[in-house]
């Protein structure tokens, strides 16, 4: 009777001591130790109470320096809430989650969730940092150091707490050390926040790359911020030197002009000239956003033969270009007859023969020399020319008739400055032979036509002497002549056939003009040229794609009705007429009855033309001038990439995404892997719209093969442009898992710790509140008996949705992973009621009075038969035999053997024998 009663004492003080060791304040609460918030934008404090009280106020307070608590915002009943300063009301009484408008750094410190019950107060204290954006800014300005150009660019990142921390990247590198150099100073104000200034440094005569970025980084970014800017670099001109002959009035002057296009900077030019002669040379400058130009006139006598150079150099460059050129030298070799249709002896071509009465006369010579240009004068016997005889040009020229005075001796002289040449010849005068007998010829036109051409014959036949047959029309009428003289029976017969276009685009009148000594006028005979429609022209174009790069496709049609139309395409970029090398032309003609339809087409990447202008220019014979169709190509616009990483919850695989948009020309997408010499090349996703081009390549991979390390994501443009992004796949990890709700800790027999909980008998939706401690974005929860069965979860909970019975109790398993990291805890859940637990409290204090009470009773007999002992020697023997009687009683079961009693010689003392009553009671409620 005894044991059990000892048994239950033991349980009662174990689960008394059990709930003494337990902390309310934390197992009721869920809340962040640690809130991080940025300075103007808000921030959300959370605080749950999860315990089974219920809580008549709640509020969040301030602790200040001297922890005193302030109030901020909270419930003092149910429906009766307040705030104050930055707090919004929070979302219930209990629950604290609160938004808060972070103004001041003044706002940082210690925060206590309460939650008050008519048991006891729930709290706990957290603390709240506040920490500042950064305002980032970049500037490039140039400097000279040492007599060499720079360039520094500034970048700046202002009001941050804590202290932002600036990197340098170009074309997605660390910068070399060898040729940019970086000095960063990190000044504090007195509003607690700091600046970081970083000024990259690099002269402009090694840089290449036309793009610096700066990269900052800081806690309130949720990635890196990154400024990019523009910087020169050196490029070479093309320069060029030549001389033109220039004429202003009567005065020739050289031109020299040195030229510096396309460079950057643009060059210095200076000259290196000969010594001034009497006139000095007129130096002209001219400056355009794309080139120099330099020049100087000299006039052609004084300077002929001399050396002129020109240098282009740099103020801060050590760049030197010279080019040389020699002015001209001018010779005049000789004047002679050109034709010699009038020369009597071809020998020595110095003697002319003319028939008198002819008319119209030329005497043609030609200047041999290397002059620009020359004045030929002639002279007769010493004196000026006759009336009717005029120096053209260089020919000599004899209106007529010609008459037997104009013989003699001329002499004529070509000359430029000093320059002179001279030739002598004679002129004789020979009379005219008459014929006796003359016929008049007979006179006929026809017309042969066909698509292209109009074949006109004029005949002048069976004549005496022959007739002369000519041909009168407009100079801009494209012609041919063919003519064709026959002799027969002493009669002559001149054919002359006149080929011209079998239409033209205004009406035009062509003569046949026959003349012979019978007629006193001449014959004409008119023929009316037809007048041709214009055509009718079309201008298309499209965009199409062929190995990566955008064309124009541009097709111009000409419809007509006559002959075929000739089509050119120029270009012209930027102002500049270009002959593109790269402007791929096809051109075929068809005919459908009376119509004649011409295309060309023409194809032109627009990466190397984009805002050019092409023109497609038609010429025909039904316009008067050519007619142009021009259209301009679509400039390119700024490209865009990026790289982030996706995770597919279906498939458990995450995604390695890199994704590009730009004009005119499609790059090559490949992954390089880290620790490898490998590039993963795959098919790129690609989508075309008119000249842009949108490409998108995916790797999908496991988690543990990438975490932590970075993939590179490499761009190669086919113009030479290469990008690369980086993207750092995060390394996570899963450390524990700590149960919310109140546990005993337990350890098991192969090391595990073991929670130990109960759960209310017959309740329904009672929940095992699970927290993972790790940098994981989100978890995934399974939990299991210890039979292997599963069991409910729900988010992080394990839950029983029924109502709860003694089937429920037993040893659960829970896991919580994200892909390959995991973890688990072991929970023992007890299912207990309130009836239970009230009579066995009952029955504990019940048998814990009864053994008090009977202890208390043996102690009092005990002392009582002692003190009689005492009173007479007589009852000596008697309270011997009731000690030993006693003793006996009182001896230790353990050991049977009789007690010794020591000798007479002390008869009141007997053994003293040691007893204790050990409780070992435990409990799982």
């Amino acid at each position: 009777m005894g044991m059990p009663i000892f048994f239950i004492l033991a349980m009662v003080l174990n689960f008394a001591h059990s709930r003494d060791m337990q902390d309310p304040e934390t197992k009721d609460l869920v809340l962040n130790q640690k809130v991080t918030g940025i300075l103007g934008e808000e921030v959300y404090l959370r605080c749950l109470y999860t315990g089974q009280s219920s809580i008549l106020f709640s509020s969040w307070n301030r602790i200040d320096s001297s922890k005193r608590a302030k109030k901020m915002a909270g419930y003092l009943s149910s429906d009766k809430s307040f705030k104050r300063e930055n707090f919004d009301i929070p979302a219930s009484i209990t629950n604290l989650t609160v938004k808060v408008n972070v103004t001041s750094f003044d706002q940082e410190g210690e925060y206590t969730c309460v939650f008050d019950s008519e048991e006891d107060e729930t709290k706990e204290t957290m603390v709240l940092s506040v920490i500042a954006r950064p305002d980032v800014d970049i500037t490039v300005e140039k400097e000279v150091v040492n007599g060499t150009l720079y360039h520094a660019v500034t970048c700046s990142a202002s009001g941050a707490k804590p202290e932002a921390v600036i990197r340098w990247e170009i074309s997605g590198a660390l910068p070399r050390g060898d040729i940019f150099s970086v000095n960063t100073i990190n000044p504090v104000h007195t509003n607690g926040t700091s600046s970081s200034v970083s000024v990259l440094r690099f002269p402009l005569i090694m840089n290449n790359e036309s793009n610096v970025t700066c990269v900052v980084e800081h806690p309130a970014f949720t990635e890196p911020k990154r400024a990019s800017i523009e910087v020169d670099t050196f490029v070479s001109p093309v320069i060029s030197m030549k001389t033109v002959l220039v004429q202003e009035g009567e005065e020739d002057f050289q031109e020299v002009i040195c030229t510096a296009t396309g460079g950057r900077p643009h060059p210095n030019i200076t000259w290196m000239l000969p010594e001034f002669k009497n006139t000095p040379p007129l130096q002209r400058n001219v400056s355009k956003p794309d080139s120099v130009i330099s020049s100087y006139q000299f006039p052609s006598d004084p300077y002929e033969g001399e050396n002129i150079s020109c240098v282009f150099s740099y103020a801060f460059l050590p760049f030197i270009n010279t080019r040389t050129i020699t002015l001209p030298i001018y010779y005049l070799s000789s004047l002679q007859l050109k034709n010699l249709d009038y020369v009597i002896n071809s020998e020595n071509q110095t003697s002319l023969a003319l028939v008198e009465g002819d008319t119209d006369i030329t005497i043609m010579m030609d200047v041999l020399g290397n002059v620009p240009s020359s004045k030929v004068k002639c002279s007769r016997e010493g004196q000026p020319l006759p009336e009717d005889v005029d120096v053209v040009g260089n020919d000599l020229f004899v209106r007529g008739p010609v008459e037997l005075h104009l013989a003699g001796q001329y002499l004529c002289q070509a000359s430029y400055r000093r320059h002179q040449v001279s030739l002598q010849f004679t002129i004789e005068v020979n009379p005219k032979i008459l014929l006796l007998v003359t016929f008049p010829p007979n006179i006929s036109v026809n017309l042969e036509e066909d698509s292209d051409y109009i074949r006109i014959e004029c005949s002048a036949s069976n004549a005496v002497p022959a007739a002369n047959v000519s041909w009168v029309h407009s100079k801009n009428i494209y012609s041919t002549v063919e003519s064709e003289d026959l002799h027969y029976n002493g009669s002559y017969s001149v054919r002359s056939v006149l080929t011209v276009p079998s239409c033209m685009a205004h009406k035009y009148v062509i003569e046949c003009i026959v003349d012979h000594p019978d007629f006193t006028e001449e014959e004409r005979r008119q023929i009316t040229l037809p007048v041709c429609a214009p055509p009718n022209i079309t201008l298309q174009s499209s965009v199409e794609w062929d190995s990566g790069i955008a064309y124009a496709s541009l097709v111009c049609s000409v419809q007509s009705q006559t002959t075929a139309a000739a089509i050119t395409w120029p270009v012209e970029c930027h102002g500049i007429n270009n002959s593109s090398r790269e402007l791929a032309m096809t051109q075929h003609e068809l005919r459908q009855s009376h119509m004649v339809v011409v295309q060309s087409v023409a194809r032109i990447p627009i990466h190397s033309h984009a805002g050019c202008t092409v023109t497609c220019v038609v010429k025909h014979r039904g316009l008067e001038k050519p007619e142009n169709k021009s259209i301009v190509l679509p400039s390119l616009g700024p490209s865009v990439s990026r790289a982030f990483l996706g995770e597919e919850s279906y498939t458990l695989m995450w995604q390695a995404v890199c994704e590009y948009t730009g004009d005119g020309v499609k790059p090559n997408i490949s992954w390089v892997f880290p620790d490898e010499d490998t590039v993963m090349l795959a098919t790129n996703e690609s989508r075309y719209d008119g000249i842009k081009v949108e490409v998108n390549l995916t790797h999908e991979f496991q988690l543990g093969q990438y975490e932590g390390k970075d993939l590179i994501c490499l761009i190669q443009n086919k113009l030479g442009r290469d990008e690369r992004r980086t993207l750092h796949v995060p390394k996570y990890s899963i450390s524990s898992i700590e149960v919310l709700n109140k546990t005993t800790l337990e350890r098991r027999s192969h090391g595990q710790n073991e929670h130990r909980l109960a759960l209310q008998e017959n309740f329904s939706n009672q929940k095992i509140l699970l927290r993972a401690h790790g940098n994981v974005p989100s978890y995934k929860t399974t939990c299991y008996r210890e039979d292997g069965s599963a069991a409910d979860t729900e988010g992080m909970a394990l839950v029983f949705t029924e109502p709860v019975s003694e089937l429920d109790a037993g040893l659960y398993i829970c896991h919580v992973s994200y892909h390959h990291h995991t973890a688990n805890v072991c929970i023992r859940v007890d299912v207990t009621s309130d009836e239970t637990q009230d009579m066995i409290f009952i029955i504990i204090c019940f048998s814990s009075a009864a053994a008090i009470t009977l202890i208390m009773i043996i102690i009092l007999v005990v002392l009582c038969k002692s003190g009689r002992s005492n009173t007479t020697q007589k009852g000596q023997k008697k309270n011997r035999t009731e000690r030993e009687s006693l003793a006996a009683l009182m001896q230790d079961p353990r050991c049977p053997e009789k007690t010794v009693i020591p000798s007479t010689t002390e008869p009141n003392y007997a053994e003293i024998m040691h007893y204790s009553i050990v409780f070992d009671a435990k409990s799982t409620v």
